[in-house]
């Protein structure tokens, strides 16, 4: 268990609930958050994990709960299933949390937010 990567999860809809549920299959990975807007998600995927076995991980939902993911102590990926817009902005944020992120495609929805993930991620030492 200390060599697990610890993983948060921010936005459950139907990509992100199926994510999850592929990463409990990867042996040394372990969901410690579970993040999204809508409170009946998290408890929706979280009841799943445990039902699986999992650990039930911390929950936090609202429309800024994804910052408080990214700062926690227990995460080193971030795994990003939130709408297109949100993507470089949150992998941006988790990187300078210290975190590596994992994100939906697109990443970026312009040119100029490529580089700002690219320069993020260079400066921080953290992979996207």
């Amino acid at each position: 268990m200390d060599n697990d990567v610890r993983i948060a999860f921010i936005g459950l809809g139907i990509r992100g609930a199926e994510a999850v549920e592929r990463i409990t299959h990867i042996g040394h990975s372990r969901i410690t958050v579970l993040c999204d807007l809508s409170e009946d998600k998290v408890e929706s995927v979280s009841e799943k994990l445990v039902a699986a076995g999992c650990d039930k991980p911390f929950a936090c939902w609202g429309e800024d709960a994804w910052k408080e993911a990214c700062g926690r102590p227990d995460v080193d990926l971030v795994y990003i299933c939130t709408p297109w817009h949100m993507h470089a902005p949150q992998a941006i944020y988790a990187m300078e949390q210290g975190k590596h992120v994992a994100v939906e495609v697109p990443a970026a929805m312009t040119v100029a937010d490529c580089h700002r993930l690219v320069e993020t991620s260079t400066r921080t030492g953290r992979q996207c």
